[in-house]
């Protein structure tokens, strides 16, 4: 298959670079967004759903937490909202943000494969 040559150093390499990356991302979604939705006056569960939807995979990671935490619809469908405009807007903008500032296409590829969370 054209395009699919990835050796298993090529995994590990990228993996070892990667994984924290993905880590510190994650955990600092997890964190700076139920904070500053406190500060903005935000429900507590719509802010978690926020920062769920914002640091993992935006409406899938939503829509698992929502039950867990009985978040009602209306937190629900502001929090999907809010994750998929933003989403939208950094799908479309942030390419063009990343080759104007990043030089390596290994850069590149890392800040969007962060900061892109929702592709739908």
């Amino acid at each position: 298959c054209v395009g699919a040559k990835l050796s298993a150093v090529d995994l590990v390499t990228t993996g070892a670079i990667g994984l924290p990356a993905v880590m510190c991302s994650i955990g600092a979604g997890l964190t700076f967004v139920p904070w500053f939705g406190a500060k903005m006056g935000l429900p507590p569960k719509m802010s978690s759903l926020i920062a769920a939807g914002t640091s993992i995979c935006g409406v899938t990671a939503i829509t698992a937490v929502a039950p867990a935490i009985k978040a009602n619809q209306q937190e629900t469908g502001f929090a999907i909202a809010n994750v998929v405009a933003f989403g939208t807007i950094g799908m479309l903008t942030y390419p063009y943000l990343a080759h104007s500032i990043m030089t390596s296409s290994h850069q590149i590829g890392m800040f969007l494969g962060l900061a892109i969370h929702d592709t739908s």
